[in-house]
């Protein structure tokens, strides 16, 4: 993550990858990222969709939040949009509950980078570490996890 990417246009690009149709907005901004992540849909045609949000509204998925590994985020994900890329915010409570799980950080970068569902989904999630420092090797030619500071301000 050291070059200044538009994201605008790497939304614009994760729909037509044949593979590796998923990737992450590192965020500095926890209170802000909801807010951008809608404002980037519109700017793109994308939806959005706030996961806390949608489990606090929804007690049968608050029920079995436990449940929701990543692979079955990504799964619960897979055609959850009419849209071509679906913009995923509010998963940091899914992500507290992953901490017990020691590789869940390297499980959700690996599916960043194999997936091939529809909708593509581009996650705007908190910073995290071990995501950013996550070595993608399968397909160098996409950037996978994107530091929100290292992108053109959306307007």
């Amino acid at each position: 993550m050291d070059e200044v990417i538009d994201v605008i246009e790497l939304v614009n690009d994760l729909k037509s990858r044949p593979r590796g149709r998923a990737c992450v907005v590192l965020s500095h901004d926890y209170g802000g990222q909801k807010e951008w992540a809608g404002k980037l849909a519109g700017l793109t045609g994308s939806q959005h969709l706030d996961l806390l949000e949608l489990f606090a509204a929804d007690p049968n998925l608050s029920g079995r939040m436990a449940e929701f590994s990543v692979s079955k985020l990504f799964d619960f994900l897979k055609n959850g949009s009419k849209s071509p890329v679906l913009i995923v915010s509010g998963v940091e409570f899914l992500k507290a509950t992953w901490s017990g799980q020691s590789h869940a950080a390297q499980e959700f970068a690996r599916r960043l980078e194999t997936s091939n569902q529809k909708p593509a989904l581009l996650f705007v999630m908190q910073y995290d570490k071990a995501i950013a420092g996550y070595q993608f090797r399968r397909h160098s030619q996409y950037p996978f996890a994107v530091d929100q500071k290292e992108t053109f301000a959306i307007s």
